[in-house]
């Protein structure tokens, strides 16, 4: 069994008429547990009702927390969801918990036995929780997969963290708005091959919502539709459930040419449900083991 590490924000997205337990790094580490990876998350909570929740939240959901801190002076994170046209846009608290994740001897115990780590820009965005993703980027073994989500949340945009994020990483997964932010940055007709010239192995993901996801390496550009969406869902979290079934499937060596649709795939069955963390049905799961 494949062990992955995310780290970063674990936290409750409150909707206009209901809460549910989210952050990126959290969804992906569910995600990766349900798909069958030995899925470790590293966050904080604070020393309040909201923490308490999550924790027994997670421990319901069988989420290992054994690297989950607790912090006495800062609260549990806190992210209000509005939406505008189906599209969903975030006002997070700060600062929270999970700004200061600390470096500690139970968590460098488990960096040389990791196969993946999972990161992202947004929870880099004050300096201690900074440190310790660069100490564990550096600290992973040769072969651990490297996956970074640039998720850009105004005002947290530290342009030159998510480039150096870029060049450590072998996967970076953007979004639409994100890869024309990117094209501008890097100054070329074309990012991705100012990307590939500094590492060819790489790969980078684009999600299309609607219109499916995007895999770019050196050699090929391969697009996938999307698939049909059956249910009334919020679509929170739903790039990251397609981050962690892309990355399940990367680690077990998934050809090619099935990698895209069956992450899609995944992806669909969240958008039609409420939050980022549902309840996984054996049926979809199946169809991606």
């Amino acid at each position: 069994m494949y062990k992955t590490l995310s780290v970063g924000e674990v936290l409750w997205d409150i909707f206009p008429d209901y809460k549910k337990p989210g952050g990126s790094p959290a969804n992906v580490a569910y995600h990766l547990h349900s798909l069958g990876t030995a899925s470790l998350l590293l966050s904080r909570v604070g020393k309040d009702t909201n923490g308490d929740d999550l924790l027994d939240f997670l421990t319901q959901k069988r989420i290992n927390c054994k690297l989950i801190q607790l912090d006495e002076e800062y609260p549990t994170g806190i992210v209000n969801v509005k939406f505008d046209e189906g599209e969903p846009s975030y006002s997070i608290e700060e600062p929270s918990a999970w700004d200061f994740i600390e470096l500690t001897d139970a968590l460098i115990n488990q960096v040389n036995s990791l196969d993946a780590i999972c990161f992202a820009s947004l929870s880099q965005r004050n300096d201690k929780t900074k440190d310790t993703v660069q100490y564990l980027l550096s600290a992973v073994p040769g072969n651990c997969l490297k996956v970074f989500d640039l998720n850009l949340r105004p005002p947290f945009v530290d342009q030159g963290l998510i480039i150096s994020s870029i060049q450590k990483s072998d996967i970076i997964k953007i979004n639409e708005h994100e890869f024309k932010i990117l094209a501008e940055w890097f100054g070329k007709h074309s990012f991705t091959d100012n990307i590939f010239d500094d590492d060819p192995n790489k790969i980078i993901l684009l999600t299309e919502g609607e219109n499916g996801s995007t895999m770019f390496t050196a050699t090929n550009t391969v697009h996938e539709n999307a698939h049909p969406i059956s249910g009334e869902g919020d679509f929170v979290g739903v790039g990251d459930a397609f981050l962690a079934c892309f990355t399940f499937l990367k680690l077990n060596q998934t050809p090619e040419n099935k990698i895209l649709s069956l992450s899609n795939q995944y992806a669909a069955f969240v958008a039609s449900q409420r939050g980022g963390m549902p309840d996984i049905p054996e049926s979809i799961l199946e169809q991606i083991n």
